[in-house]
């Protein structure tokens, strides 16, 4: 008893020392974390979590790792940071969660010990709520708008960041709506940043810029994407006509103006006034204020202003149901013949020949000898050869190889050079072994349900700025692991075209003006398409849809793949709706699309430090100018 209480007492004398160490290790270390959109992130989606370090103590070479605590196989998100002493640096990771997490937490982790551990508070936004985020200094601008009715979601989220926290890669901006910039330098944004709201407009974000007396700072680093071309001229305006435009109450009836120009497509609201402009480009749209969105505060009708302006845009997230119920858009694409079971047939004919071979066969023939004695091992020997048939068959069926097949989507708009590819991964594996995967820098990497790997183990990425990598993806004997790589690419093809567009009258020209040919290519339109054929670099073609057409996705007819069912990967798309939940079609149904194949993937993965040769279908998703 004595004995017992010695220890006791020891080890309550040791454990409180414990901490002390690992913050000695830690010592002159400081870390600010502001995890989401102000602590927000929408449910399925990527968001960034941003993190300010100081170190005054020793060199550093660690990960930083986001987890959420308290739910069982999410994925773990690491990026790898250098700290010499000294040093100050601000690093983004990029993460998304499955269920309603209400907080995460993040390490620093250096040769397995934690030098770092904080966890915050995070809310979830529900994929049916309308997400804005306001950037910029004022934390009481455009709160009203949380009141914004919007027909098709179930409500508004308003959120405040500074300029710093945009994130890098419009993929993370993916699960935002609209965002508003005032009184905001846009010149001093990083490139990355300009570039990722561009990306992010195209794919169908709303981006409202404010004027007034710091319209050209707003203005400065996104003249090429506004709806106007912005001058130095400021006057004193009349607001007014807002007031018939978004609601009854009495509002500000003057305030500065910045004068600008329109630009082609450009739509006054309300008509012939040079209050606020508006352009539709890509999937989504540009608004420019020409007044300071700060001379509507306190107006009642504020939200109903901006609900005239904002409009609910269909978004198509080829991964989002992947990422959120882990359903693998491969599990009814992939032929995969070395992944199949062996008909029944063939399985009973073994048997019987197995059974035949042992008894019957194996005795008859040592009595036609007069060997009967024989029996104790002949019988092995037949039950070994057997076995060694079997497993010889297995192999040259199913190779000594794994295997990478991509399906992937990529999405884009006539004349810009960048797209969004969404790659749907899976690595087939005729044994049980470990992989080391690595994707392009920049590419977000997610895991989506296995076809019959129950025993993977939760996917852990690490990204560094070169790449990211899964350095242990293990793969079951025979299996296949699912995952899906999202980047932003240089768009493969290239196509102009020539449309006129009255009301349902659609018909115009398409012309590959690009190097690879795209293969099957049809228009949508409204849920309704007609074929191309395929267009050679240079190849053009004319569509009416005052003719003959089909429904899409039921009607289109494809050639038969060997190993990608292109037709299922279109219904899988555009019916299963395998993406965010939107209003209506997954399409704009006010937009023009060209669809075509190539038969090549689009993202160049490496395996095992080399570059992996992949077996791939990618199919394009073009916006075409009608304006």
């Amino acid at each position: 008893m004595l004995y017992l209480r010695a220890v006791l007492i020891a080890l309550l004398c040791v454990l409180p020392v414990m901490p002390v160490a690992a913050q000695e290790q830690a010592s002159g270390l400081t870390m600010t974390l502001r995890p989401g959109y102000a602590g927000a992130y929408r449910l399925g989606e990527w968001f960034p979590i941003t993190v300010d370090v100081a170190n005054d103590g020793r060199d550093i070479q660690g990960v930083l790792e986001w987890s959420f605590p308290g739910w069982q196989n999410q994925p773990v998100f690491r990026r790898t940071i250098d700290l010499p002493r000294g040093s100050r640096k601000r690093v983004m990771l990029e993460a998304f969660a499955t269920g309603f997490a209400r907080n995460g937490t993040l390490r620093l982790i250096e040769n397995g010990t934690v030098l770092f551990e904080q966890s915050v508070g995070v809310e979830a936004v529900e994929p049916d709520r309308f997400l804005i985020l306001i950037v910029g200094s004022d934390p009481a601008l455009l709160t009203s708008l949380s009141a914004m009715p919007i027909s098709g979601v179930s409500g508004v989220t308003v959120r405040h960041i500074s300029p710093e926290d945009l994130p890098l890669h419009a993929l993370v901006l993916r699960g935002v709506n609209a965002i508003f910039i005032h009184d905001v330098d846009t010149a001093a944004l990083s490139a990355d940043q300009r570039t990722a709201l561009r990306d992010w407009v195209y794919l169908g974000g709303q981006l409202v810029v404010g004027g007034g007396i710091n319209g050209e700072r707003a203005a400065a680093g996104l003249a090429d994407l506004l709806p106007v071309e912005v001058t130095r001229t400021l006057n004193q305006g009349d607001l007014s006509p807002l007031e018939q435009f978004g609601g009854s109450e009495p509002q500000p009836s003057t305030g500065p103006l910045l004068t600008v120009l329109p630009r082609p497509g450009a739509e006054a609201l309300p008509a012939d006034r040079s209050l606020i402009y508006r352009r539709h480009a890509g999937n989504g749209v540009v608004i420019f204020s020409t007044f300071d969105l700060a001379l509507l505060r306190g107006w009642a009708s504020e939200p109903q202003l901006w609900s005239r302006v904002l409009q609910p845009i269909p978004l198509f997230v080829p991964a989002f149901e992947g990422r959120l119920n882990q359903i693998s858009l491969m599990q009814n694409v992939l032929q995969i013949r070395s992944a199949e079971l062996p008909p029944a047939s063939a399985l009973a004919a073994f048997l019987l020949a197995y059974i035949l071979m042992v008894g019957p066969v194996n005795y008859l023939a040592l009595r036609r000898i007069g060997r009967l004695e024989w029996a104790w091992w002949t019988i092995p020997l037949i039950v070994a050869l057997f076995a060694g048939g079997v497993f010889v068959v297995g192999f040259v069926l199913r190779g000594g190889q794994a295997q990478l097949y991509q399906v992937s989507i990529i999405q884009g708009t006539e004349r810009e050079t960048r797209g969004i590819a969404t790659a749907h991964l899976a690595l087939f594996s005729p044994l049980r072994s470990s992989y080391a995967l690595r994707a392009p820098a920049s590419s977000l990497l997610s895991e989506t349900r296995s076809f019959d790997d129950f025993t993977a183990r939760p996917l852990i990425a690490t990204a560094d700025d070169a790449s990211v990598e899964v350095p242990d993806l293990l793969v079951d004997v025979a299996s296949i692991r699912t995952l899906i790589a999202e980047t932003t690419v240089e768009m493969p093809v290239q196509v102009e075209s020539a449309i006129r567009l009255d009301d349902s009258d659609l018909a115009g020209e398409v012309r590959n003006v690009g190097r690879v040919a795209i293969e099957e290519a049809i228009v949508v339109h409204q849920g309704m398409f007609q074929e191309l054929g395929d267009l050679i670099p240079g190849a053009s073609a004319r569509f009416d849809f005052s003719g003959s057409r089909g429904s899409f996705p039921f009607g289109v007819t494809i050639s038969d793949d060997r190993m990608f069912n292109r037709r299922q990967i279109l219904f899988q798309l555009f019916n299963n709706n395998l993406m965010r939940p939107s209003i209506g079609s997954p399409l704009d149904a006010r937009g023009v699309y060209l669809i075509g194949w190539s038969a090549t993937p689009a993202v160049p993965l490496e395996m095992n430090g080399r570059s992996a040769s992949q077996q791939g279908v990618t199919l394009f998703v073009i916006r075409l100018h009608t304006s």
